[in-house]
């Protein structure tokens, strides 16, 4: 009996770079699919929507379903509304799918950022540094703060520049919903019905900071490193207690559908 319960999955770097998969990557999701092992692709991919995502990776040939998206703008979304805030949002237009019905009148009392180039200039960031600074109890909401991504022509800059820059000048720090943070492994852990099996997960991911850092580490989830995407040689020297390097996302499933944790 295979003793791995569920598998987290990053998408950019380890099933596709750009518009083209991954070596190894469809037919290793394939594989993982016919073990009948429960699996969620957790991302902090922030320009896209879901349904953008799903089309995405079906034209590269993955077989992919809404339901097993779990993203850094859902677990975004779910905060929000807990809290009852009208953000403004600082996500490219087709990211803004995600949000629908979630009231964003004015006056604002939040900002969410995600990565979003086409708002990354003065005046959008002046904008939300005057709401986060002109409401006493206004929130910073960052979809994630990661330093950069990989696209099909080299690593470029994420959000987290921003972000900081917004935290540095209003004084307020971020509330970070995205990879690394416990928040959304545990969401999407949850929304596969394994709350009480977090150390029988695995996470996937091409970035050991992003992908496999403090959040998976404090939920004891078992990590495996691939060599695409962001990695880089020596990468794996970051953290010695990673469970397992792979040269991609292919080899890493070959070890979960063989049945053993280490």
């Amino acid at each position: 009996m295979n003793s791995i319960r569920g598998v987290l999955i990053d998408l950019s770097g380890t099933l596709h770079v750009g518009d083209k998969a991954c070596e190894g990557a469809v037919s290793g999701l394939k594989k993982l699919r016919q073990a009948a092992i429960p699996f969620r692709f957790c991302t902090n991919t922030t320009k896209e929507s879901c349904s953008t995502l799903l089309r995405k990776l079906s034209k590269m040939g993955f077989e992919v379903h809404r339901n097993e998206f779990f993203t850094s703008l859902t677990a975004s979304r779910n905060l929000i509304l807990s809290r009852g805030l009208r953000p403004l949002l600082f996500l490219e237009d087709d990211a803004l799918e995600d949000f629908q019905g979630v009231s964003t009148e004015e006056p604002n009392d939040a900002i969410v950022i995600g990565l979003s180039p086409t708002n990354f200039h003065y005046e959008m960031l002046n904008k939300a540094f005057r709401i986060l600074i002109n409401n006493n109890n206004a929130s910073l909401i960052a979809v994630h703060k990661g330093k950069y991504y990989a696209e099909q022509d080299g690593l470029s800059l994420g959000p987290g520049a921003f972000v900081e820059a917004l935290e540095y000048s209003s004084g307020i720090k971020a509330a970070v919903v995205g990879k690394p943070e416990k928040i959304i492994y545990e969401q999407a852990i949850e929304d596969m019905g394994l709350k009480e099996e977090t150390k029988r997960v695995v996470m996937i991911g091409d970035d050991i900071m992003q992908d496999l850092g403090a959040g998976t580490k404090e939920l004891g989830m078992i990590r495996y490193l691939v060599k695409t995407g962001k990695y880089r040689n020596g990468d794996e020297s970051l953290d010695s207690t990673i469970d397992g390097v792979f040269e991609n996302f292919e080899k890493a499933v070959d070890k979960i559908v063989g049945g053993n944790i280490s």
